[in-house]
């Protein structure tokens, strides 16, 4: 079944919807973390994901007990950032992804990228021809509240010059079903690595990018 109204963009989240990257995300944050003696969650990391690695930083040092220091937090985000270029070296695309972003513009849609990953991170990773699909993007270190708050969806939206009312999202994860909710979005999720319990709150779940499109 189609979407229920014609949506004027297409707001679409990096990692865990188009680049099958979480896992880089995720090996680089525990062994960033036990470069400085902290233990990170995986599943934390997951539950985290679109959220601005700075506040992930500060949160995962409070939380190992250790005292909290802007030399700490820029010593583990910048090792984080590191090890993640060297284990995010050709990300694979997620199924149906390439597909999905022509079917989208093919309907008029208006697209643009909302990642809580760095600008430099995503100049490494996201293929060129990939990058062309998209009118605006928005990352994690442009904005002064990343998700879960609604500045990077509304941020998107605005580029586009579109309100977000007429913007459905593409999310994988509970920050950024917040984020796009908060901000008015029309949200799909996809089953990416979370469980259905961690992904209240989206309009429609997904199995993966081949299921979105029949409704498109």
């Amino acid at each position: 079944m189609p979407l229920t109204r014609q949506y004027r963009a297409a707001l679409f989240d990096m990692d865990g919807v188009l680049l099958d990257t979480m896992t880089a995300h995720v090996d680089a944050w525990a062994q960033a973390g036990a470069q400085l003696g902290l233990e990170i969650d995986p599943h934390e990391v997951y539950l985290r994901e679109g959220e601005k690695g700075e506040v992930s930083a500060r949160d995962f040092i409070k939380a190992a007990g250790l005292m909290l220091t802007k030399a700490r937090v820029r010593t583990l985000l910048e090792t984080k950032e590191r090890l993640f270029a060297v284990h995010a070296r050709a990300p694979r695309l997620f199924p149906h992804a390439v597909e999905v972003l022509h079917a989208c513009r093919e309907r008029g849609m208006k697209l643009a990228l909302v990642t809580g990953t760095s600008r430099g991170e995503l100049e490494q990773i996201l293929p060129h021809e990939m990058s062309l699909f998209f009118a605006a993007s928005v990352c994690g270190d442009e904005v002064l509240r990343g998700k879960p708050n609604p500045e990077p969806y509304l941020a998107a939206a605005m580029k586009l010059g579109e309100k977000p009312s007429d913007c459905v999202v593409v999310e994988n994860a509970p920050f950024g079903i917040r984020s796009a909710k908060t901000a008015g979005c029309y949200v799909i999720a996809i089953r990416s690595y979370l469980a259905d319990a961690d992904l209240i709150g989206a309009d429609l779940l997904l199995d993966d990018l081949g299921a979105l499109l029949p409704l498109l």
